[in-house]
């Protein structure tokens, strides 16, 4: 399915909870802390905005299908929050929005940092198919959900030439 990527407006903010909440709740019934993306308001959101670069992901309608966050601080880009309508999984909205974090991101980043539930194992091969490498894991994290961390350093030209 093609879909649309572009910076998100504020217009697109309630649409961005609505579609971030639908495919947050289904993690509730297996236990999971959800309310960290399924409660959040509108002036959270456009607090966020401030400090991140947000992106959707729009159908040929223009309706929204995704939105991912991300910022980039001291050359690594850490992606928040990225979300696909239940409606669009597995249609390619999620794979365009992390290549458009990669479009997008700072000339000088050199690393693309990423986190999801480890209780959520279904998101992994998606990130491994994606390129990003595991490297950490946060236990007992945030409303003590574990974390695995991925990154991925697509904007690696050539290795540093003063390694052996």
């Amino acid at each position: 399915m093609e879909v649309g990527i572009v910076v998100a407006r504020t217009e697109d903010f309630p649409s961005i909870l609505e579609v971030q909440k639908k495919a947050f709740l289904p993690y509730a019934a297996r236990g999971i802390e959800t309310s960290i993306w399924t409660e959040e308001t509108l002036d959270e959101l456009t607090r966020d905005a401030r400090e991140k670069t947000i992106l959707v992901a729009k159908d040929k309608e223009g309706r929204l299908a995704g939105a991912v966050r991300f910022a980039a601080v001291e050359g690594v880009v850490f992606v928040r929050k990225i979300c696909v309508d239940p409606e669009y999984k597995r249609l390619g909205v999620g794979r365009a929005l992390l290549l458009a974090v990669e479009k997008y991101a700072p000339t000088d980043a050199h690393k693309i940092s990423l986190c999801t539930l480890l209780l959520t194992h279904e998101n992994i091969p998606f990130f491994l198919r994606l390129g990003y490498r595991p490297e950490t894991v946060f236990p007992d994290h945030y409303h003590h959900i574990d974390l695995l961390c991925f990154g991925k350093y697509p904007f690696r030209k050539t290795p540093s030439p003063n390694l052996p």
